[in-house]
C-alpha cells in the first residue's frame, strides 16, 4: 500500500502532552497511532499554528505594502475569511516555486512564484482549494489517519504518514469544495482549470499526494456539466 508523507515543522512541546511522556520525547523516533489518538483537534490546531509560525520565521516575506502582498489580500477579500471558527490569514513567501499551502487553523501561504504565474480568477481558484483544505478538516483528518507519526533528526521536524489514495482524495474534494464557493461567490469557476493547465506540478506517475493535473481537470469540468 502506497503512502505519501506530509512533513509538519513544529515545537515537539504539544506532542509530549499527547503521548503523556515528557522524558522520552526529544528521543522518541516514532509515535504509533494509538499515542496520536490522544491528541484533541485543539491539539492539532495548536500544532497547525505552532507549524505556520515557524515556517513564517523561516521564510522571506515581503511587506504588507509590496505589491505581491496587495494583491493576495485584495483577491483574498473576495472569499469568505472565516472558516470553522478560524479567521483565515494570507501571507506571500518570496519564493520561485509555484506553490499554495494551508493549515488547519486558516493559515494559507502563496508563493511568488505561483502569483506571478496565475491571473486574479485562476488565483481565487487556488485560495478557494485552499480554504476546501480547512473546511473539509483534511489536516485534522490526516493525523487521526496516520499509521504514525515519525520524529526526525532535523529539529523541529515531525513526518505524517497518509495513504496516496486519500491524499489524493482530498485534492479532488478540496477542487469540489472551491468549485461550489466559486458559484456561490459569482466568481468564475473555470480558473480552478486554467489554474491546473498552468501548474508544472502534481503531473507525476510517481506516488504522489495529488492525482494528476487531468484527473482534476476532468472531475471540475464533469461537475461544472451538471450545475
Amino acid at each position: 500500500m502506497n503512502y505519501v508523507i506530509l512533513i509538519f515543522s513544529l515545537l515537539l512541546i504539544f506532542l509530549s502532552t499527547a503521548c503523556q511522556n515528557h522524558t522520552n520525547i526529544r528521543t522518541a523516533k516514532r509515535i504509533p497511532s494509538e499515542a496520536v489518538k490522544f491528541l484533541s483537534e485543539h491539539d492539532i490546531l495548536a500544532i497547525s499554528q505552532q507549524a505556520c509560525n515557524e515556517m513564517d520565521h523561516r521564510a522571506t516575506t515581503p511587506a504588507n505594502n509590496h505589491a505581491l502582498s496587495k494583491r493576495l489580500n485584495k483577491i483574498a477579500k473576495t472569499l469568505p475569511n472565516n472558516i470553522n471558527n478560524s479567521e483565515i490569514n494570507y501571507k506571500v513567501y518570496l519564493n520561485t516555486e509555484p506553490n499554495a499551502w494551508s493549515t488547519a487553523n486558516g493559515c494559507i501561504r502563496v508563493n511568488s512564484g505561483l502569483i506571478k504565474l496565475l491571473t486574479d480568477n485562476e488565483l481565487q481558484a487556488v485560495l478557494a482549494h485552499e480554504q476546501g483544505h480547512i473546511a473539509l478538516k483534511h489536516a485534522i483528518k490526516s493525523f487521526r489517519q496516520a499509521p504514525y507519526i515519525e520524529i526526525t533528526d532535523k529539529a523541529n521536524e515531525i513526518i505524517i504518514m497518509v495513504k496516496q489514495e486519500i491524499a489524493q482524495q482530498y485534492e479532488v474534494e478540496a477542487d469540489e469544495y472551491a468549485l461550489n464557493l466559486l458559484l456561490k461567490e459569482k466568481i468564475d469557476p473555470i480558473g480552478l482549470v486554467n489554474m491546473l493547465s498552468k501548474m508544472p506540478i502534481h503531473a507525476s506517475e510517481y506516488p504522489t499526494s495529488h492525482p494528476s493535473n487531468l484527473h482534476r481537470k476532468n472531475n471540475i469540468l464533469d461537475k461544472l456539466k451538471n450545475k
